[in-house]
């Protein structure tokens, strides 16, 4: 029990000082005595008219008698318990900073390859409880074989460290969704930590704390183990120690921390998966705030083909006139509308101003063709890129993927079964060899073991990343990352590839074999890429949507956007010297009249041609090569190149930019669409919105699961073996965990206070036999009435 007794109440001296220490000594020194002996004194002569008051003019007092008693020092007390919070705080500070540096830039990425979220959790957590578990018994036998806790049972001391360990990767992962920056996360976390520390005093300060708030201040896993340190330090003092016959030993059982912080964990961890869900953070999708209340959270269910029609996006929004820029699809593609936007908006706040990136798009992307987005930086193509890969959620509007559309969570699943990403950005783990990246990416996807090394070395051939196969990320050139994160995006040959600018920081050579690799996938797959090359886009897509301003400007193949935004044709002619330009010009006139000289250049002259009168160059040319001697050596006729059409685009955005800039919102309707197109979705051929299972034994389900967490669990371990940073810090903390144990052992020594017994002495008032009387003494008569033996109460008085 806490006793309140001062060891100067045990000690008594008679000075004033020591008297001024005891709380007991208020008695005589409020004047209780001194009134109490007057009363006496009244009494007495009343009762035997005889004054007395000479005879009790001084007072002499005694310390009724204690035992003696075995204290906790309330120093030690307090800074044993807090140091054990505070020893985990390095702990929490680098659990939070990792996980908030993956959140940014890993884990949305890895979930859009296919990746469980409850597999990525638990990654972390198993990595850490074997780091909880050395260090929790470390410490429990530092803190049993010293000085600290020496009669206590490691029984005891170990479950209560190590349940707190536990409890603490929760914690930390419920305040991963809180934070954007690593170090502000860490710090606060720190903070925290100690501050919930901190509630754990009362019970050591304030006399008969109640019992029910113990538990609830053990809702904190800190507060939690600080009182169960607490507790331990008394029964340490009391000679016992924590034992498991005594864990229900007053003022405060150690039973209430241990069961606690078993609730504790299980409580963070829902909170952490709720506000992982809630709070996605600057990528991936918001549920909303009672998302698990909803019918279709629990009960999932495939769609038939006859049920997607009815979850497209029905009718489409169009203009008049939108045909003009949109190309009329072939037969042979109608029903094959795999990707369907309508209506796509995307709102950014910045600061206390909207952004809109993307204004009402609304094009279809076919099956067994190549798309390409085209459009300068910002004109929002990126963006439509993560909206369809669930990276971030559209404002307004309508975008399915087969069928499956990607502003329902639940459909997301299904479409990120189906589509392999190339992001802009490398998302690579830098400490891993090429060969382990698609690996790893090759089981997160579900391929199954035995078939994952001739997937990977596949992948590795086509790209021409044989040789370098076994290096590490870190030590890639700029066109060998982006070819590995090509080859993580086509590895398991998915139904749909959303590529962002695949092929940036390739040389020459490299693309090349990336626009021989995508033209050998496209049949029966669904591509679509954004590029800033647009012989890249002229080469390879088979239709292209240019972009401008957040806002769609025409969709078509090279022939038709030529035909459409291009200048026409381009005559070249190599001339003598003595040319006559003048005569050549009327020459190219006389056949066409709209003709112009664009350009005169040293000895070449350029001229435009209209379109329209292509069917008179015939003629042209067979007039200019029978006047060879107007001093033509030779000519060449060529038609608007793909970068010209899209000069020419832009320089129409800047004229109509207060209408079509992504920093004002846009008057006009909110998209364009093809009647003509977007009619042929009542007739789609249902199987041609069938994910066909490109290998019937790719894994599902708990298979895929487990799968998954023992690839994470590995490359967490390979991580961290590999990266001598972040080994350091984990020799850092637990060197710091074990020193603030054996500090706590060092400065306190004993953590016990012995107080010394106080006994009840007669020799005040009793007078023994041939003594002479001094003062208070009498002789003490004895009448026993009972007929038992006092002899010994006779030797005890004498």
């Amino acid at each position: 029990d806490y006793i309140d007794e001062k060891a100067s109440c045990r000690l008594l001296t008679g000075s004033l000082h020591q008297l001024e220490e005891c709380p007991g000594a208020m008695y005589l020194l409020s004047g209780f005595a001194t009134i109490q002996k007057n009363i006496d004194i009244a009494i007495i002569k009343t009762q035997t008219n005889y004054s007395v008051w000479k005879d009790m003019e001084s007072l002499q007092v005694q310390m009724m008698g204690l035992p003696s008693h075995v204290g906790a020092d309330i120093f030690s007390h307090l800074v044993t318990s807090l140091y054990f919070v505070i020893a985990f705080v390095p702990f929490v500070n680098f659990l939070l900073i990792n996980l908030v540096i993956e959140k940014k830039e890993v884990k949305e990425v890895m979930k859009v390859m296919g990746l469980y979220d409850s597999a990525f959790w638990l990654s972390w957590g198993l990595l850490y409880l074997v780091l909880i578990f050395i260090l929790s018994l470390v410490m429990a036998i530092i803190a049993t074989e010293t000085s600290l806790f020496p009669r206590s049972s490691i029984i005891i001391i170990f479950p209560l460290l190590f349940l707190f360990g536990i409890s603490i990767i929760p914690f930390s992962f419920l305040l991963t969704p809180l934070f954007k920056n690593q170090k502000i996360a860490g710090l606060v976390g720190s903070l925290m930590l100690m501050g919930f520390g901190l509630f754990s005093l009362p019970t050591v300060l304030v006399r008969d704390f109640p019992v029910s708030a113990v538990w609830g201040l053990c809702l904190f896993s800190p507060s939690a183990l600080a009182i169960g340190i607490a507790q331990v330090v008394l029964l340490e003092a009391t000679g016992d120690g924590a034992q498991p016959s005594n864990l229900s030993a007053n003022p405060y059982p150690l039973y209430i921390p241990l069961i606690m912080l078993v609730l504790d964990s299980l409580l963070y961890l829902l909170i952490a998966a709720y506000l992982d869900q809630v709070l996605p953070g600057e990528f991936g999708q918001r549920q909303p705030f009672f998302y698990f209340l909803r019918p279709s959270y629990w009960f999932h269910r495939r769609k038939h083909y006859d049920q997607i029609d009815a979850v497209s996006e029905g009718e489409p929004s169009h203009t008049t006139g939108f045909s003009k820029v949109v190309e009329a699809v072939p037969a042979e593609l109608k029903g094959k509308e795999a990707i369907r936007l309508n209506g796509v908006r995307k709102l950014y706040k910045e600061k206390e101003e909207k952004v809109e990136a993307l204004k009402g798009l609304t094009f279809d992307v076919y099956q067994d063709q190549i798309t390409a987005l085209l459009g300068h930086s910002g004109t929002g193509k990126t963006t439509l890129i993560n909206i369809l890969s669930g990276l971030c959620p559209l404002s307004e509007g309508s975008a399915t993927v087969f069928g499956y559309r990607v502003s329902e969570l639940d459909e997301l699943v299904e479409i990120r079964k189906m589509i392999g990403v190339c992001p802009q950005f490398d998302v690579l783990f830098y400490s891993l060899t090429v060969k382990e990246h698609l690996k790893i990416l090759a089981m997160i996807k579900g391929i199954p073991s035995q078939e994952i090394n001739n997937e990977v070395l596949g992948v590795l051939k086509e790209l021409d990343l044989e040789a370098v196969m076994d290096v590490r990320a870190e030590k890639l050139s700029g066109g060998q990352k982006r070819k590995l994160s090509l080859g993580m995006a086509i590895l398991g040959d998915p139904k749909v590839l959303l590529l962002d600018e695949p092929t940036a920081g390739m040389d020459p050579c490299s693309r090349q074999q990336v626009w021989t690799l995508l033209k050998k996938r496209k049949a029966g797959r669904v591509i679509l890429l954004t590029t800033h090359f647009m012989d890249e886009a002229d080469i390879l897509a088979d239709r292209k949507a240019v972009i401008s301003q957040g806002q769609l400007k025409c969709v078509g193949s090279s022939l038709f956007l030529k035909a459409k935004f291009g200048v026409g044709y381009h005559l070249r002619m190599s001339v003598k010297e003595s040319c006559d330009s003048d005569h050549v010009t009327s020459l190219v006139k006389r056949y066409i009249p709209n003709a112009r000289l664009s350009q005169v250049h040293d000895l070449e002259l350029a001229y435009t041609l209209p379109l329209e009168d292509v069917n008179k160059f015939a003629d042209l040319f067979v007039d200019l090569d029978h006047h060879m001697d107007l001093g033509i050596d030779s000519y060449g006729v060529s038609m608007t190149s793909l970068e010209e059409v899209f000069l020419k685009l832009e320089a129409e955005s800047e004229i109509d930019q207060t209408d079509y800039s992504v920093f004002t919102r846009d008057p006009t309707p909110d998209g364009i669409a093809n009647e003509e197109d977007f009619d042929a979705f009542d007739c789609i051929d249902h199987q041609l919105l069938t994910f066909p299972e490109n290998n019937s034994s790719v894994l599902t389900g708990t298979p895929l699961w487990w799968q998954q967490f023992r690839t994470i669990v590995w490359l967490r371990f390979m991580n961290l073996s590999r990266e001598r940073s972040a080994l350091l810090c984990v020799i850092y903390i637990i060197g710091i965990l074990i020193s603030m144990v054996v500090m706590t052992a060092l400065l306190n020594g004993t953590l016990s206070r012995k107080d010394v017994a106080v006994e009840l002495s007669p020799e005040l008032i009793l007078l023994h036999r041939g003594a002479k009387q001094v003062k208070y003494t009498t002789s003490l008569l004895l009448r026993n009435s009972t007929g038992s033996n006092i002899d010994k109460l006779i030797h005890g008085l004498e």
